[in-house]
């Protein structure tokens, strides 16, 4: 799957923009302010219906602008024409002129996987923000997952309501443990999955340091023992997938306290090209990749390892600010299918 060619009009500071780009390697080079983590975001809100940035409101909207709109040609097995209208209300969402309307099926039409100092920090987070990075990697792949989650996190607030009033919990038990165990066996298969191939990519790359994903969680052994436990809850739930962790390691330390910030922004990167090759297995599509200041933090010999990863495997679109750095001098020179793009 790539991007053949986006247009859009009123996003972030830009009035109009209009490009077309290569299925393989795309560079977009400019000063900061210039736009160019925009054009990124324009992307994602089209064929995600969100924004990367943690909080995007209606400040994606240009100022003093009422409305945006987006429009793309995607080509998979067929070219499709997506074209999104916002008003900072209400998102309107077209495939070929036919109106979109969930995020489940527009999600359906497109893989992307993104990387941005903008997003959500899967390391410095804590337990909750963890747990919401790699749910939505398994909704990429499960569909269903995201509606388990959802009605998992309704019950909970009802039960917990109920527990600090000292009211009976008893209609929502069943209901409980049933969307719980859903969970957990999405996410037990999930990460069985995702640390293999986790674990392959760092071998690929060659790593210098050990990097290392543990999934934990305290799933009771039977429904019986769930309902034990959940009968021991005096004023929160205490039993169930919200009180999973996922912890991160560099060489058997939490990463978190004891990785530099370059060493971080590597195990991120290793995490974005899991989740691709994983979305490529499962989906038989690949992904489209976008890399928002790509260059920052990184020396010049990780970001050849991790650039000639991605080249030619996947589209991918770059940003940086390194207009005369070496590793972009050394990628321009010894490779093909790549176009700069300077966004003045």
């Amino acid at each position: 799957m790539f991007i053949k060619n986006i247009s859009f009009l009123n996003v972030r500071k830009i009035s109009q923009y209009n490009e077309n780009f290569l299925p393989e390697t795309n560079i977009i080079i400019g000063p900061n302010g210039s736009g160019k983590t925009s054009i990124l975001e324009a992307i994602c809100f089209l064929t995600t219906g969100k924004s990367f940035r943690k909080k995007h409101a209606q400040s994606i909207i240009k100022k003093g602008e009422k409305e945006l709109q987006i429009q793309a040609k995607i080509i998979n097995k067929e070219e499709k024409k997506l074209r999104l209208v916002y008003g900072g209300k209400k998102k309107q969402i077209y495939k070929n002129n036919k109106i979109i309307k969930t995020t489940t099926s527009l999600l359906k039409e497109t893989s992307l996987i993104y990387a941005s100092p903008e997003e959500v920090d899967i390391i410095e987070e804590y337990r909750k923000e963890k747990q919401q990075y790699f749910d939505k990697i398994i909704f990429k792949i499960n569909p269903e997952h995201i509606q388990n989650i959802k009605e998992y996190n309704k019950i909970l607030l009802y039960r917990n309501a109920l527990l600090e009033q000292k009211m009976s919990t008893l209609p929502w038990e069943d209901k409980t443990i049933d969307l719980g165990i859903k969970v957990w066996k999405k996410r037990t298969a999930f990460f069985k999955e995702f640390i293999i191939k986790f674990n392959e990519t760092q071998k690929r790359i060659k790593t210098l340091q050990n990097y290392k994903i543990e999934y934990k969680k305290k799933e009771p052994t039977s429904v019986q023992n769930y309902k034990t436990e959940l009968k021991g809850d005096q004023k929160k739930t205490e039993t169930g997938p919200h009180k999973d962790n996922i912890e991160l390691y560099l060489d058997n330390e939490k990463i978190k306290e004891h990785g530099s910030q370059g060493e971080k922004k590597i195990l991120k990167y290793i995490l974005k090209i899991t989740e691709a090759e994983l979305i490529q297995q499962t989906k038989k599509e690949q992904p489209i990749i976008l890399l928002d200041d790509f260059f920052s933090k990184l020396d010049n010999e990780n970001i050849m390892k991790i650039f000639s990863y991605f080249h030619c495997k996947f589209q991918v679109i770059i940003t940086t600010t390194n207009t005369n750095d070496q590793a972009l001098k050394n990628i321009r020179k010894n490779n093909k299918e790549i176009k700069i793009f300077n966004n003045k």
